[in-house]
């Protein structure tokens, strides 16, 4: 029977069904009549029902379904979101191939090229050899074809082991073939059938491990709950008046070095109240030598050290125009390119005799007035026309001792909770080097040079002292507003992870977003508390709120396939093996991270073992990074998938794989060595000895 045929009667049956039910329906019901719907490119009836949208856990089928119809009607933001939740809940997914097109289309069309790239160089196609296809709308024929094999006598073990294999992946990934419970049951039976005709089909046992793990979340989320995909926060409720948009910033000022050491100091700065505190006059309590940071001290010691160059547009604060200075907007013009300290230095002098000679002449022209509207300056820039472009010396890495340990040994004086070394600090425990976030970086920059907004990597604390000789203002917004200032890129086709972007004062206040708003002078330290939005131009202790919004946004760029700079599994490992913990939340939630992990190792070491495939123990090396996969950068923690062509060329560092991205190399993982870097004996006896400590041991 035609297929155009079927799926007209199906519609009308599911419509009866429906009718009958009086309401009391299954929200799986009308997802597969969606589906049906789509299959035969009635796309306004294929729209998902807001029933099916409450199916518990989530269907990365029905996402699948309804990120379809948001792409025929070009509602490209809406389909983006549903297919990154698809290949979260499900990496393997059947149509995986197919959603990472259609998200690189769909990120070119928005001008987000870096994401598009990334997206359709992803070697989505398998490499394995002979494959079995048949048309995708003759499942059922297919089906009763493969059960009429089954019955064939002295069929031979391994035809067997493939039948029910195809059998029961057709019933884990089909939503045609049956109710969810029924086909799930029937799929589980298929595989384990096939593998007692073939045990070592690493296949099969990879295909039964995601079948038995089908619960809509993903294998590997380290979240404390067990949750669907993460989503963006709602805007904090209630919604502040309008004269508590602009708040005070918390200010403490010091007179002499005890005040910097007051334990109170730390407990205030870490507050989750104070999103961002100043602590004024810092370096004069201290008495630290701020002219060994110096741009003259640093080209003496360094010249040829290298610097990230941003070229940016010259403008006021408060304001971002175009290139054009006719138009406001959220893009900030910030293009990359890399010079040297020396060669930087010649352009800031120069760029600084230039600022005071330009000042100097508009006081000559006109003194300001204090009645003078704000915007006069901005106001004037776009009579003159186009902006001048400045460059930003940025990202220069401070970490080597040998090139710079007097500057080095000048930061030890600052109090324990704001060193870059500290027992207190959670990043101290990674173990090896993260560049700006467990070291020193420094910024060279000209009057106009911007940071643009972001949050720091996995929301942890950060550290900024000003050296002078300008002043800074600073701009930022409290970590519950994240979601908000997160859909303003994505409406000006902005990627909030990895983009460059200026706020637009106006739009945060017609949204009723608090916006702290500062001026920090030479040897003022400013403390950015955990996941605090912020965006400055010229003029950290384990807790679990920051443990908590670390992993969040752990998973939050898992889900946007970006690479967590912080490796949140390997830093909670860490953590258990060093340090004792007293605060019942934070240590529920690294236990839980453990246990997950361990978990994860055995289900798939059993799989493997199963498969016939060894993995090979090469114990860490000190200070051995934590891995990546090269493919879809999520970490990869204790079973490292490898080429063995690779491997045995005993290269220092690995080309490491996931194992999802692995098997969509080589199903069997024919070409793949699987490295264990931990014995999990050791790992377990790490579980079992971090317990609860009293609260009088607490490292913090």
């Amino acid at each position: 029977v035609s297929s155009c045929c079927i799926c007209p009667q199906a519609v009308r049956s599911y419509d009866s069904l429906i009718l009958k039910a009086e309401g009391k329906v299954e929200p799986e019901l009308f997802c597969q009549l969606g589906h049906f719907n789509l299959l035969l490119e009635e796309y306004a009836k294929g729209k998902m029902t807001p029933l099916a949208r409450s199916l518990s856990p989530p269907n990365a089928a029905f996402l699948y379904g309804l990120g379809m119809v948001y792409f025929h009607y070009n509602a490209f933001q809406w389909a983006i979101k549903a297919f990154q939740e698809v290949l979260y809940i499900d990496p393997s997914f059947s149509r995986a191939k197919e959603i990472h097109l259609r998200l690189g289309l769909m990120f070119k069309v928005n001008t987000d090229y870096e994401s598009s790239l990334k997206v359709l160089c992803l070697p989505v196609c398998s490499t394995s050899g002979a494959t079995t296809t048949f048309p995708t709308k003759r499942y059922r024929a297919a089906k009763e074809a493969y059960e009429s094999l089954l019955q064939t006598e002295d069929l031979p073990a391994q035809v067997k082991a493939t039948t029910l294999q195809q059998l029961g992946w057709m019933h884990h990934t089909v939503e045609q073939l049956g109710d969810r419970a029924n086909k799930d049951s029937y799929a589980i039976q298929c595989l384990q059938k096939s593998l007692e005709a073939d045990p070592n089909s690493g296949q099969s046992w990879y295909f039964l491990g995601r079948n038995l793990g089908k619960n809509g979340l993903s294998s590997s989320s380290i979240l404390l709950d067990k949750c669907p995909p993460p989503r963006l926060p709602p805007p904090p409720s209630p919604v502040l008046p309008k004269d508590k948009l602009n708040p005070p910033t918390p200010s403490i000022y010091l007179e002499n070095k005890r005040d910097a050491f007051f334990p109170p100091l730390h407990q205030f700065c870490t507050n989750p109240s104070n999103p961002v505190t100043v602590i004024r006059g810092l370096a004069g309590a201290l008495k630290l030598d701020l002219g060994l940071f110096s741009t003259k001290t640093l080209v003496e010691a360094n010249p040829d050290h290298l610097v990230e160059c941003r070229t940016q547009l010259s403008q006021p604060a408060d304001e971002n125009w175009d290139l054009s200075g006719t138009k406001k907007m959220w893009r900030c013009e910030s293009g990359r390119a890399h010079t040297t300290i020396a060669k930087y230095a010649q352009y800031q002098a120069a760029s600084f005799q230039e600022s005071l000679r330009e000042e100097n002449e508009k006081k000559a022209l006109k003194e300001p007035s204090d009645t003078e509207p704000a915007s006069a300056e901005s106001a004037a820039r776009k009579r003159r026309g186009p902006l001048k472009h400045i460059k930003f010396g940025t990202n220069i890495d401070v970490s080597d001792e040998r090139k710079w340990k007097l500057q080095l040994q000048e930061l030890s004086k600052l109090p324990a909770f704001a060193r870059v070394v500290s027992a207190g600090n959670l990043l101290s425990h990674v173990g090896h080097t993260i560049l700006g976030m467990n070291t020193v970086q420094l910024y060279m920059k000209v009057p106009g040079s911007r940071i643009p907004g972001h949050q720091e990597h996995n929301n942890f604390c950060s550290v900024n002292i000003n050296i002078g000789p300008g002043d800074c203002e600073w701009f930022a917004v409290p970590e519950p507003y994240w979601g908000v200032m997160s859909n303003f890129c994505e409406k000006n086709n902005i990627n909030f992870l990895m983009g460059s972007w200026w706020p637009n004062l106006e739009d945060l206040y017609e949204a009723d977003v608090p916006v702290y708003r500062f001026i920090q002078r030479p040897g003022d330290l400013v403390w950015l508390n955990t996941g605090t939005v912020h965006w400055v131009q010229l003029l950290l202790a384990p807790s679990a709120h920051q443990y908590k919004l670390a992993v969040e946004r752990y998973e939050w760029n898992k889900l946007q396939s970006v690479k967590s700079h912080v490796p949140m599994v390997h830093l909670s490992w860490n953590m258990a093996r060093n340090i004792k913990v007293s605060d019942h939340k934070l240590f529920q939630m690294i236990k839980y991270c453990l246990l997950r992990t361990l978990k994860q190792c055995q289900s798939v070491k059993e799989a493997l073992a199963a498969a016939g495939k060894e993995t090979v123990l090469q114990g860490r090396n000190r200070d051995e990074p934590a891995h990546y996969c090269t493919i879809c950068e999520v970490e990869v923690f204790n079973l490292l998938f490898v080429r063995s062509e690779l491997l045995s060329r005993k290269q220092k560092q690995y080309v490491v794989h996931c194992q999802d991205c692995a098997r969509k190399g080589s199903a069997e993982l024919d070409n793949f060595v699987v490295v264990e870097k931990h014995r999990m004996d050791d790992l377990m006896q790490v579980y079992d000895q971090f317990t609860l400590a009293p609260l009088h041991s607490s490292s913090s």
